[in-house]
């Protein structure tokens, strides 16, 4: 079991770094309403020399697998990335250049539809308000990272929390030179963002958001606490009440709050930084710091309490395109630690390279990230994407209509059994071009997994 869930979070924060690229995946537009199509291949790769030979999987059978699969197909994005995004892809799961598992999905605001040939030409409708908690039902019954995974598999839910938290604050401290926000103003601020958490009761965007990220931490309902009572917070920080001062001179921005240098952030020739400091009456303190030179990431994030390390973050990326260059290659690095590990984690490690064939679009561009194992420091798996990319009217986005508005994350016993009903033999039949390219090894270690988990005892065919 650890080392299937320590391959799940190779496989996040392969995502996670992806996503430091995703302007190359879906360029946003100064309109915001243009939209993006890619003509794409997205392969996972694995490299049996790249792992060390400990018996944990058959290597070699997973990389003749997977060398045969891929998604292919064309994806039109427009907003990419916020609350209200859309996208439509038509394509599927490949098997040696062929189509063998075809399927359209569908996603606009909080609506996703995937409609295939495997579900007898149906739709399948998921709400994505519902996503995490339907994820951390993996956490919770089968011991898997299903709600951190879920994070990067939603990230306009990092963008709602994001601007909600956001905006709100650049509001209030608008303006240029030396200034003040008085403890009223702020007061305000602090119970509009305690709403984010407190008033959202037909979702709970916010209480799934954080329990996900922070569940196996153990520090979602403090957390979740904490962000719901900010006004308390507040108190603390500045008991008489002064309010925050903020000294601008053009460069750098320094924000006081009771004594306490709360924030900085300077833009100049070198980059952009900021840094954060805030401290709590629990004893708790939470420090970020960041700089971007342009061809390289800095950032780190650090929870103390009374001094001593409760958790720290530390991500590096370097060799990143400037200038309008073509091409890049570089290494990236996340690296946890702290007392609430029980074990510190393995920091992961990445390799990187990006290029297209032209500095506006339409171009062709390719990007490949290698996870480079612990052990071997060799590529292990590599996640390949290669895409003929152009910019097309708002227009080409159009609305379409499905069958099915059932909430498939709604899924219960009753669901689950007509789902099998209905989809089962159409998806067993569907699935036959991929299993008989399947190794020995590796139907080995999927039965394993699937037993180990229970989750052939959740589909009721143990």
């Amino acid at each position: 079991m650890s080392a299937l869930k320590r391959l799940s979070a190779i496989v996040l924060s392969l995502c996670l770094l992806a996503a430091v690229f995703s302007p190359a995946l879906a360029e946003e537009t100064a309109g915001g309403d243009e939209v993006t199509r890619s003509d794409f291949t997205l392969s996972l790769l694995a490299h049996a020399d790249g792992f060390p030979n400990d018996g944990a999987a058959h290597y070699a059978d997973w990389e003749a697998f997977l060398s045969k699969l891929s998604l292919e197909g064309v994806i039109d994005v427009q907003r990419f990335l916020t609350n209200v995004s859309r996208v439509y892809f038509d394509g599927g799961l490949c098997v040696n250049g062929e189509n063998v598992l075809p399927f359209v999905y569908d996603g606009y605001h909080s609506y996703r539809y995937v409609r295939a040939d495997a579900l007898r030409g149906d739709s399948i409708h998921f709400q994505m308000h519902n996503f995490f908690e339907f994820m951390l039902k993996g956490y919770y019954f089968m011991g898997l990272p299903t709600q951190l995974i879920a994070l990067p598999l939603y990230p306009e839910a990092s963008y709602y929390i994001g601007t909600s938290y956001y905006q709100p604050i650049a509001d209030a401290v608008a303006g240029e030179g030396d200034r003040t926000v008085s403890y009223a103003d702020l007061y305000e601020l602090c119970e509009t963002l305690d709403l984010i958490v407190n008033d959202d009761w037909d979702y709970e965007r916010a209480y799934f958001y954080f329990t996900s990220m922070l569940i196996d931490l153990g520090a979602s309902d403090m957390a979740l606490q904490k962000l719901g009572y900010l006004e308390d917070w507040l108190a603390f920080m500045d008991p008489e009440e002064m309010g925050l001062f903020i000294t601008d001179d053009g460069t750098s921005q320094t924000y006081t709050l009771g004594g306490t240098q709360v924030f900085t952030h300077t833009r100049d020739a070198s980059g952009e930084r900021f840094s954060l400091c805030l401290p709590d009456p629990d004893g708790y303190e939470l420090t970020v710091s960041y700089e971007n030179t342009g061809a390289e990431i800095h950032g780190s994030l650090a929870i103390t309490l009374e001094g001593a390390e409760r958790l720290t973050l530390n991500v590096d990326v370097d060799g990143l395109p400037v200038d309008g260059a073509l091409a890049a290659q570089g290494t990236a690095t996340i690296a946890l630690g702290g007392e609430c590990f029980s074990e510190p984690p393995t920091p992961v490690a990445f390799a990187y390279r990006y290029s297209r064939d032209a500095a506006e679009l339409p171009y062709a561009m390719t990007l490949e990230v290698d996870w480079l194992h612990p052990q071997t420091q060799k590529p292990a798996l590599t996640l390949a994407y290669q895409a003929d990319m152009e910019l097309l009217p708002a227009s080409t986005m159009v609305e379409r209509t499905y069958d099915n508005q059932n909430d498939f994350f709604h899924l219960n016993e009753s669901f689950m059994e007509e789902y099998k009903q209905l989809y089962l033999p159409t998806l067993a039949l569907s699935t036959v071009p991929v299993l008989v390219e399947m190794p020995a090894g590796v139907i080995s270690d999927i039965m394993g997994f699937l037993y180990e988990t229970g989750f052939l005892a959740f589909l009721g065919i143990e």
